[in-house]
């Protein structure tokens, strides 16, 4: 139920931005838009695991998309480009993009900006993460972390470093 209620929330959307950016049409391609829209955010459910393009979505199991805004899941959240909420169980992961991850395993934004809490490692590869927050370590390998929290330890500017729990 939560998933249809976000699928036409999100047509409605993103279908009315497209109608705010665009020409005017008349309503036969109006319907064309809007069903090529409602095609590429479509929530497909394979046993438990939902997998979109550009939808949004809540997963008994895990979630993969393109490109998402709002993702939640028991076990896993993984999207290439978003500007992504994820919610999961397990591990969140976003490839690029502006992510607010929390995890119960691990959060990972590969390039971008980040705002992660994680049950055991929090990284963000490339880019600034606002705030990183983990029961095992945060990582920046190529980014700088504003600030960071291990258990009890805590650093503010951390730069292209971890910050472990031991």
């Amino acid at each position: 139920m939560e998933n249809i209620l976000l699928f036409a929330i999100t047509v409605g959307i993103y279908s009315f931005i497209w109608f705010l950016f665009t020409d005017p049409v008349g309503w036969k391609k109006q319907v064309r838009r809007m069903a090529l829209v409602a095609l590429l955010v479509l929530p497909i459910n394979i046993g438990g695991d939902v997998f979109t393009f550009a939808g949004n979505a809540i997963a008994e199991k895990s979630i993969y998309s393109i490109f998402s805004l709002y993702q939640k899941a028991e076990q896993n959240a993984t999207t290439i480009i978003g500007l992504a909420y994820q919610k999961t169980g397990q591990n969140a992961v976003t490839f690029a993009g502006l992510a607010y991850q929390q995890a119960g395993q691990d959060a990972v934004t590969g390039i971008g900006l980040a705002y992660q809490k994680a049950g055991q490692d929090a990284v963000t590869i490339v880019g600034l993460a606002g705030y990183q927050k983990a029961e095992r370590e945060t990582k920046v390998p190529i980014a700088i972390a504003i600030y960071q929290r291990v258990g009890e330890k805590t650093r503010t500017f951390g730069a292209f470093s971890a910050l472990t729990r031991d």
